[in-house]
């Protein structure tokens, strides 16, 4: 049974603000939870400081699919390990906290799927970028671990909040580089607008909203109008602005 574990928290930092780019940020991050036993990763935000009930949106999951799934179908919005770091602001290990928690049906169902994939313990835990701007993260482990103390649940909840301000940092760049045009094709766009409609809203051509919709891809390092809709939500860096021509 390992006995805690050892990280150089300085070259963490460094690796992670040499980061310029969001492939870069995330190897680095599971490369670092893999060298301390974690297996599998996930996080979510709830943008523009929405309570724990409110939409989720993804940053990151390294798990199974049968456990995304699993998830995704039966837990999400309804998760106790979640209300229980939420709560409390704080780190919470699950090892020592499942016995006080209420697990319906479909959480135990969850929880059965998660086990069947290997996975036994794990540390959950919120950060945050700025006010208002928060975030839920869970490192999962293969084994239980009795051995984590206090402290490596900080030094746990160090390694999520340092990637998300530098996330952030990266989203906030690449929205800065958005033209005047492109960032207007783009809240049209979370407003669930289609280019016709954008063209009709702007005046200008269907073939025009097109290439300003590629652009704000190629911008935001994105491949789908729903994955340039999550970036933007998911900055926190703005408020939705409505609607101008």
């Amino acid at each position: 049974m390992k006995a805690g574990f050892v990280l150089d928290l300085s070259s963490y930092l460094n690796d992670i603000y040499r980061c310029t780019s969001r492939d870069d940020l995330d190897e680095v991050l599971i490369e670092t939870f893999e060298s301390i036993g974690a297996t599998a990763l996930s996080g979510y935000t709830f943008p523009f400081g929405g309570a724990a009930s409110t939409r989720q949106l993804p940053i990151l999951s390294t798990w199974p699919e049968s456990v995304r799934s699993a998830y995704r179908q039966q837990m999400a919005g309804d998760d106790p390990i979640m209300y229980a770091a939420m709560t409390l602001g704080m780190p919470v290990h699950f090892l020592t906290l499942e016995s006080s928690l209420d697990f319906n049906d479909r959480g135990t169902s969850v929880l059965d799927v998660m086990r069947a994939a290997g996975f036994h313990d794990g540390v959950t835990t919120p950060v945050y970028s700025k006010p208002g701007d928060f975030a839920y993260f869970v490192a999962a482990f293969e084994e239980e671990r009795p051995d984590l103390t206090q402290a490596d649940l900080r030094r746990i909840k160090f390694l999520f909040s340092e990637y998300f301000y530098r996330l952030r940092e990266l989203e906030t760049v690449r929205m800065d580089t958005l033209s005047r045009r492109e960032l207007q094709v783009l809240v049209a766009m979370v407003h669930d607008k289609s280019n016709t409609e954008i063209a009709r809203l702007l005046g200008v051509s269907e073939h025009t909203v097109g290439t300003y919709v590629r652009r704000c891809f190629e911008k935001l390092n994105v491949h789908s109008r729903t994955q340039a809709v999550l970036r933007f939500v998911g900055a926190g860096t703005m408020k939705i602005p409505p609607l101008e021509p």
